[in-house]
This record gives structure tokens, sequence and C-alpha cells, in this order.
């Protein structure tokens, strides 16, 4: 299971709730009931208990396990196979449709540059939706298929060079 923002948090919280759900991903979505995701406090059940099974963070550009704190405590609690990843110049509505929307409606509208920027970020669209396709597809079939044929898994990868990987 996967999402992004809530959907992310839904993914990784259905997880926790039902051992049914083998892997989830969470793209840029915060695991607590706060207003910042840098904000501590308000932790959900999932990042207060942690996974037992493989789970995927992806953030925007600044959101790891250093700044997100509900994502740290998800990290520490867990005992399950995990990455945190972020990919360079990405913003929140980058895991979105916004990504290859946004560009196009700018351009037809006459909008300035820096409302692309604020929305999508500064990395490329076609490269953050390369990036995101292949490391989801890489969880996803390391986790349920058993495979990697990418060994995009295992850390970082030239074909990549957006993708930060990050530890606890």
């Amino acid at each position: 299971m996967f999402g992004q923002s809530a959907g992310g948090f839904t993914a990784l919280q259905a997880m926790h709730d039902d051992p049914r759900i083998a892997a989830a991903a969470d793209l840029d979505g915060v695991l607590a009931y706060v207003q910042d995701d840098s904000a501590p406090g308000g932790l959900s059940t999932v990042a207060a208990d942690g996974l037992d099974r493989p789970f995927l963070l992806i953030g925007k550009d600044g959101n790891d396990l250093g700044t997100v704190p509900s994502w740290d405590s998800l990290w520490r609690n867990s005992r399950g196979r995990r990455r945190c990843l972020t990919l360079r110049g990405a913003e929140h509505a980058t895991y979105t449709d916004a990504e290859a929307l946004i560009p196009q409606i700018a351009d037809r509208l006459g909008l300035p540059r820096t409302t692309v920027v604020e929305n999508i970020g500064t990395i490329a669209p076609m490269r953050a939706i390369t990036a995101e396709r292949a490391y989801l597809a890489a969880f996803f079939d390391r986790w349920l298929r058993g495979r990697d044929d990418e060994g995009l898994w295992d850390g970082p990868s030239a074909r990549y060079p957006e993708v930060r990987f990050h530890s606890g």
C-alpha cells in the first residue's frame, strides 16, 4: 500500500493496524497530528509503536529522519526493513499529479517560475517522476516479489543522483 501526504500516513497506519499488508510506502506524509512537519508531539500509533514489516519513507527536500520527528519515532520504534529517501529540489506536491500539470498550466497562463517552484520545487518534473517510479517499483519488487533487479534498495544510484538516502 502507498500514498502521498495524508494518504502516506494512511498507508503506514493501515499496515500497523492490519497484518495482511506486507509493505507500505509514505510519500511525504507526516505521521503525527501537527500543523508543521517539524513539530514534535501528537504522534500517531504507527509512529509511536513502529512497524515490523518493510516500509519506505520518501520526502520532499528537507524532510528526513532528522527534521520530521514522527518519522524519527517510527524509525526508532520499528523492527522491519526500511528506507528513508528524499528528492533534491522536491516539494510536497512533487509526489502528485501536480508535478506534471503545474508546469503546463503555468506555461499556458504565463505564471512566473516562482509559482511553479513553490508548488513542485526545482527538480525537473521528468526526473522526479522517473525517480519516484523507479524507487517505488524497486521497493515493492523487493518486498512483494523477492527481487531487486536494479539494486536500488541497497544504496544510492548514479542513475538517480537526485535521490538521497538517510539512516537513523
